[in-house]
């Protein structure tokens, strides 16, 4: 079906580029990605740092918990939020409201597959009504005067991969970076994602693409720049509980030589860090029990960490993390 419903012409759009120094992404985790998680990223490597998914019509009713997660600290930057919804006059208004915060970009996401987004008529769900997807992204670039950036899967389904008609439809109405997980709503996250499709994307548009899906180490990276021609890659799991993965692509993608796996030590600090981070954004009793997750993803394949996996799981204090961690590092001294 041929899009018919453009409304900005190419060339008067405006231009919106950051000015970002790397090729690597943080990604919009969901229940992840808040402050602290954003400022490690960027801390260690990340070109930019997108927050989780923010609902528009929680920012916009003015709902204390969805403003609380517009938290900037001092230092994180870049930052773009992340919005959802499917109200046109809702999305400009929270655009307008994140726009007050100071953050880089706001991206909007129409490719979450999670049924309580989709079924809100939001998300993945709006890859299959492209006239409202246009309402919807004109209305954020109308609405702000820094970059907006759209991301969405390669379609709804195998039958209706519209992938190309969306990023054409998104540049025409002035998003400045598209960003797209190349599997469908209904593959949700198995399989393999295509990255032939990313190439497609970038050559049949002209504003920056940034590919998402199946990278895990500095190789993989390189290896989509290369296939793709993508401008930026961007890094999802592979950094759950490894914020230090984002210097050691980006160090391979500048020199071509990966730095490898930090010391045991190094990451037992780093954790020790994003929990501090975690209690000044939460406090310390509710920071613990969110962090009891993250403290599982950084010792994932650490040796004999089954010992202490219980206790992790039953911290409540920023001393019984320390204790845990430097039992532990004891522990492996006794052994060795």
């Amino acid at each position: 079906m041929p899009v018919r419903f453009y409304t900005i012409i190419l060339s008067v759009m405006r231009d919106k580029k950051l000015s970002q120094n790397g090729k690597v992404v943080s990604a919009p985790l969901a229940n992840i990605a808040g402050s602290a998680y954003r400022t490690m990223a960027l801390r260690y490597g990340a070109a930019i740092a997108y927050s989780e998914m923010v609902s528009v019509d929680g920012l916009v009713r003015g709902n204390r918990k969805t403003l609380n997660m517009l938290r900037l600290r001092g230092g994180e930057k870049p930052v773009c939020f992340q919005i959802f919804g499917h109200d046109p006059k809702m999305m400009y208004d929270a655009a307008q409201i994140i726009a007050q915060t100071g953050c880089d970009m706001i991206d909007m996401n129409f490719g979450c597959p999670a049924k309580k987004v989709v079924r809100n008529f939001s998300g993945a769900a709006l890859m299959n009504n492209l006239e409202l997807a246009e309402k919807l992204i004109s209305a954020v670039v109308e609405a702000v005067d820094i970059p907006v950036s759209v991301k969405f899967r390669s379609g709804w389904d195998r039958e209706s991969m519209k992938f190309i008609e969306f990023g054409k439809m998104a540049e025409a109405c002035g998003a400045s970076y598209l960003v797209m997980h190349p599997r469908t709503r209904a593959s949700g996250f198995k399989g393999k994602s295509d990255w032939g499709k990313l190439r497609l994307l970038k050559d049949s548009v002209n504003i920056k693409v940034i590919g998402s899906g199946d990278i895990c180490t500095p190789q993989d990276a390189r290896r989509m720049l290369d296939e793709t021609g993508c401008d930026y890659v961007m890094i999802g799991r592979a950094a759950m509980g490894a914020p230090w993965i984002f210097r050691r692509i980006d160090t391979y993608l500048r020199t071509g030589d990966d730095p490898g796996e930090l010391s045991l030590n190094d990451k037992i600090e780093i954790m020790l860090e994003f929990c501090r981070l975690m209690i000044d954004d939460f406090g310390e009793r509710s920071a613990c029990l969110k962090l009891r997750k993250h403290l599982a993803w950084f010792t994932r394949g650490w040796r004999n960490v089954t010992k202490i996996r219980p206790l992790m799981f039953s911290v409540e204090s920023y001393d019984d993390i320390e204790k845990v961690l430097r039992n532990y590092l004891h522990g492996l001294e006794k052994v060795a």
